[in-house]
């Protein structure tokens, strides 16, 4: 092994400290770009990476239901919604992370939803495509 100069240590220093700043900054952004929706009956919830609702939306049917149902399919979709998205966030930070952190976080994270799991919508008028309707004044 050849010894470095302090120049070179400190060139060496340096590079590793901008890349890691820029793997920072592109953690951030991937972080920040995540999002989960769980749709059924009529109701759609979209939370972000975390897991903070970012949009409720409501179609013509789901207005058909008591409000302490709607209630429920709300709450149901957004632990749904949050669970997953949690589960993005932790594969997303897996790579900058070490073994000992991540299976720290996993002890964390509510069960993993099944594939498909607030994402059916088995509701057959309801259109994603349709702008939210509200009832409410």
């Amino acid at each position: 092994m050849t010894e470095q100069s302090p120049q070179q240590f400190l060139a060496s220093l340096q590079g590793r400290a901008d890349e890691m700043v820029r793997q920072s900054q592109q953690l951030q952004e991937r972080l920040g770009a995540l999002t989960e929706t769980a749709t059924e009956g009529g109701v759609s919830v979209t939370v972000g990476s975390n897991g903070a609702l970012q949009d409720l939306q409501f179609d013509r049917s789901s207005m058909q239901r008591g409000p302490s149902e709607l209630r429920e399919v709300v709450l149901r979709l957004a632990a749904q919604a949050q669970s997953s998205v949690a589960h993005q966030v932790a594969r997303t930070v897996e790579p900058f992370a070490g073994p000992s952190a991540m299976e720290f976080l996993r002890t964390q994270l509510p069960a993993e939803p099944e594939d498909g799991a607030g994402r059916r919508n088995d509701d057959p008028d309801f259109d994603e495509d349709e702008p939210p309707q509200t009832y409410l004044r």
